[in-house]
């Protein structure tokens, strides 16, 4: 947790570098594939602070400190969006397919620990049932194996996510693409072309029990779907 003293430029740069150059280039299946849940961040006098942490934020920020010509200092309030302590483990719902027999409780976040106890949800990207691209990752030879057969997911197949007030969403698989490590976090994090599309992204290392590739699941809500 940050202190409320106001820290400078180049006191953050660690973390951002880690975050940003590092952490949103690895994946989050092993632990040398680290990519850290934010804390929830708290501002002066122990008020949260209403930007909520995600991927965007983390490259404004970085941006901003790059671009400064002296070391000006930078709102611990801020600064503390891009904590990476992991959150207490926090279930969402359940994601299920009948064709492969998936059937797994998804929770917030995609570190490691999260990662242990099954599926999670990309911080910073929408939530299922809403408009843009929900990311849920997941294991596939270890740790439950939730999306061990990822792969035999064809286009049609139906993928149905529980979706704030226990509602479940069903989407229908579009493609199924290979992906090269280096590659994977910008293909996965891609938002739909159309801001109302509701698009669901499933992604694990590949080939099994190996990591220099990722497979990469996407779907879309049925029509008549609502967020």
């Amino acid at each position: 947790m940050f202190s409320v003293r106001p820290v400078t430029r180049w006191a953050v740069v660690a973390c951002l570098a880690g975050l940003v150059v590092a952490g949103f280039t690895l994946v989050p299946q092993l632990t040398a594939d680290r990519q850290a849940e934010q804390a929830a961040p708290v501002g002066r006098a122990g008020q949260q602070v209403e930007e909520s942490p995600s991927f965007d934020v983390v490259l404004r920020l970085r941006d901003e400190l790059a671009a400064s010509a002296v070391d000006n200092p930078i709102d611990s309030a801020r600064a503390a969006l891009v904590a990476t302590s992991p959150q207490e483990y926090t279930p969402l719902g359940r994601i299920t397919s009948p064709t492969i027999g998936l059937d797994a409780v998804y929770a917030a976040g995609v570190h490691p620990s999260v990662l242990a106890r099954g599926p999670g949800l990309w911080p910073g990207t929408a939530a299922p049932g809403q408009p843009g691209n929900a990311v849920i990752s997941g294991h596939r030879t270890t740790h439950t194996r939730p999306f061990g057969d990822l792969d035999l997911l064809a286009p049609g197949d139906p993928v149905i996510v529980t979706a704030a007030g226990d509602r479940s969403v069903t989407y229908r698989v579009t493609e199924t693409a290979i992906v090269p490590e280096t590659e994977y976090t910008d293909f996965v994090l891609q938002r739909p072309e159309d801001p109302s599309a509701r698009q669901l992204t499933l992604f694990a290392c590949h080939p099994k029990g190996d990591r220099t590739h990722r497979i990469v699941v996407r779907a879309v809500a049925d029509a008549g779907e609502r967020g």
